[in-house]
C-alpha cells in the first residue's frame, strides 16, 4: 500500500476546474499504483490549487482522498481557528500545514501556538514547511525545535527535511521523538541538484533506523512527480518492511486515517 501524505490538487489552467483537477490526480494516483493521498489546500480564500472550503467540497464523497487543514494567520485568525477545530472534531481534516518561507512567518510567531494547541488537542500533527536557499531564513529546524520544547505533546512534521541541508536538519532534530519528516519533494530534479541524491538517501536510510515511525511518504504533486519519490523510496538501503512503514503504516498512525 501506498499513502501519499503530501500533494496538492494539479493548478487550474484555462477552461479547467477544481472538478477537472480533481479527476487528474485520481488518474495521476491510479498510474502510480498509489492507494490514499492527503490534499494541501492553499491557505488563500482563491488559488489555483484549491483554498480549504473549496478543497473539503472536492473531497467529501471521495474515499481514497484525505485534507489537511491550512490557516492564513494575518486574516480572521480567532475564527479560522474555530473553524480548524470544528473540522478535527468531525474528522474532516487530518494536520494542519503552515508556510513558513512561503510567508513572512516563523513557526515560533506566537500567533500560532492556539494553532499548536489544537493539534495537540486532538493529537493531530501540525506540518510545517521547511527548505529552499532563500525561504530557509523562516523555516530552519532551530526554530522548530523550540516549538517541540514548549509543545512536547505536539507532533511536529518537518516537510522537504529543510534541503538542501538535510544533514543539518537531521542533527539539529535527532534528540526530538515528537519530530516528523516527510519526504515530499526530495526526489525533484532541482532540490536532488542542490541536495545530492547520496546526501538525500543516506539521511533518509539513516532517519527510518534511527526512528522507524518517524517518516512519511510524500510527494508534493503536482509541482513534484510521484513516480519520481515512489523510485526514491525503493532505491534507499531498507528493508521491505521499513519501506512499508514508510509508505503507508507511518502515515496510518500518524494521521489517525480511517481507510475504506
Amino acid at each position: 500500500m501506498i499513502i501519499d501524505s503530501h500533494l496538492h490538487l494539479p493548478g487550474r489552467r484555462e477552461g479547467k476546474t477544481l472538478a477537472d483537477s480533481k479527476q487528474e490526480l485520481l488518474r495521476e494516483l491510479e498510474e502510480c499504483k498509489v492507494d490514499y493521498a492527503i490534499v494541501i489546500p492553499d491557505n488563500v480564500p482563491t488559488s489555483a490549487i484549491g483554498s480549504l472550503d473549496e478543497v473539503l467540497g472536492l473531497v467529501e464523497n471521495e474515499r481514497r482522498l484525505f485534507v489537511m487543514g491550512t490557516i492564513n494567520i494575518w486574516k480572521d485568525r480567532e475564527p479560522h481557528i474555530l473553524k480548524l477545530d470544528q473540522l478535527f472534531r468531525t474528522e474532516r481534516i487530518v494536520a494542519v500545514k503552515i508556510f513558513p518561507g512561503h510567508e513572512p512567518i516563523y513557526p515560533t510567531d506566537k500567533r500560532l501556538t492556539p494553532v499548536y494547541e489544537l493539534c495537540v488537542k486532538y493529537d493531530l500533527p501540525i506540518v510545517i514547511h521547511t527548505g529552499g536557499k532563500k525561504q530557509g531564513k523562516y523555516n530552519d529546524p532551530k526554530f522548530i525545535v523550540k516549538v517541540a520544547d514548549r509543545h512536547p505533546g505536539l507532533k511536529i512534521v518537518i516537510a522537504h527535511y529543510f534541503f538542501p541541508r538535510v544533514g543539518y536538519c537531521h542533527e539539529m532534530t535527532r534528540p526530538y521523538e515528537n519530530i516528523y519528516f516527510d519526504t515530499s519533494g526530495l526526489a525533484d530534479d532541482e532540490v536532488i541538484a542542490a541536495t545530492g541524491l547520496q546526501k538525500i538517501r543516506e539521511i533518509l536510510a539513516l532517519t527510518a533506523k534511527e526512528r522507524p515511525s518517524s517518516l512519511v511518504f510524500g510527494t508534493d504533486y503536482a509541482q513534484c512527480s510521484i513516480k519520481k519519490h515512489v523510485a526514491l523510496i525503493e532505491s534507499l538501503a531498507l528493508s521491505k518492511e521499513f519501506k512499508e512503514m514508510i509508505f503507508s503504516k507511518n502515515a496510518i498512525q500518524l494521521f489517525k486515517l480511517r481507510l475504506k
